[in-house]
């Protein structure tokens, strides 16, 4: 088997963006605000629930767009058309489809989670203060995995807001 390839989503809050790490690339997700103006704009930033992602080029063109509801504890990915929402249940696990597999996310009060397809694991992570870092995944779902894991650390940036 070959080396383990690793996601890591980094919130660096003094600078406003998120750092994500996929494999030896590196992407920006940076928050969506409508506000205009200096102070205003860094504000409605900090609480924003809507990032766009950049590739580590100077592109301008967002590759996607991570969000979070609060109210239904619910995460969006959309990557150009297509879409992929995530299922909260009550005191059990989070459920998602991706191309048409349904998988659930368990989460433990450590911060340990796990993505798994019926009964087997397909991918594990651990959410820490202010980053996510997910392994052992198919690298199929590389992409899709790294999007899931800014949504995962928006949700944990949007809760600390709310303590």
């Amino acid at each position: 088997m070959g080396s383990i390839t690793t996601i890591t989503a980094t919130a660096r809050v003094l600078k406003n963006y998120i750092q994500v790490d996929v494999g030896s690339q590196q992407w920006t997700a940076r928050p969506m605000t409508s506000a205009q103006g200096g102070v205003s704009r860094a504000i409605s930033a900090l609480f924003s629930t809507r990032y766009q992602i950049f590739s580590d080029g100077a592109s301008t063109e967002a590759l996607a767009t991570v969000s979070y509801e609060f109210k239904r504890d619910e995460i969006l990915i959309q990557v150009g058309e297509r879409k992929w929402r995530t299922r909260s249940s009550l005191f059990g696990p989070t459920f998602l489809e991706f191309d048409g597999t349904n998988y659930s996310i368990y989460e433990k009060i450590t911060g340990r989670f796990a993505i798994l397809h019926g009964e087997k694991v397909v991918a594990q992570g651990q959410c820490r203060f202010r980053s996510v870092t997910m392994n052992e995944y198919p690298p199929a779902m590389e992409t899709f995995l790294a999007h899931l894991s800014v949504g995962i650390l928006i949700r944990t940036l949007v809760s600390e807001l709310a303590l």
